[in-house]
């Protein structure tokens, strides 16, 4: 009887990641992510954070059909805006990004930054979706510090 087994090269699992977060920053557990990391010292309603989350979708799914599902959650928010997507390469991993904002009744003005990764394996489409988010009155500023963290990403399979 033959022994099926993941990972292994017939199922492989999830590409790995990694991403340097900056001193005063912590680890957290979050449901449906591969890491996530905030900010220890919560300042005002919004701690900085980042989250990487990562999905196998059908071989037809385009990084396009992921912009289009960010782009309807934020059309759901007050005030909700979706720039236009950029490409930038981390690491030798080619990457689209957008960024989006909203207004949230307890936080004020909302912004994050997502970076999407998709690597094509047969069927499949092993999706690595990175958002890194601030808000508050704090969000000018803290702003560069996610952009920052987010360079340090690493995707590797």
């Amino acid at each position: 009887m033959p022994t099926l087994k993941y990972p292994s090269e017939q199922f492989p699992g999830p590409p790995s990641v990694t991403v340097d977060i900056p001193d005063g920053w912590s680890p957290v557990r979050v449901p449906g992510t591969l890491l996530a990391a905030r900010r220890a010292e919560q300042v005002g309603t919004f701690a900085p954070n980042l989250v990487v989350r990562g999905f196998t979708r059908s071989a037809e799914f385009t990084i396009g059909r992921a912009l289009a599902e960010l782009k309807a959650f934020v059309g759901e928010r007050p005030d909700g805006e979706m720039d236009d997507p950029f490409e930038v390469e981390i690491d030798t991993v080619p990457f689209v990004g957008v960024n989006v904002s909203w207004t949230d009744e307890q936080v004020g003005d909302v912004v994050q930054a997502h970076l999407f990764a998709g690597a094509r394996r047969g069927q499949v489409v092993d999706l690595i979706q990175v958002t890194g988010s601030v808000g508050g009155p704090q969000v000018a500023d803290e702003y560069a510090t996610i952009q920052e963290l987010m360079q340090t990403v690493r995707v590797t399979r």
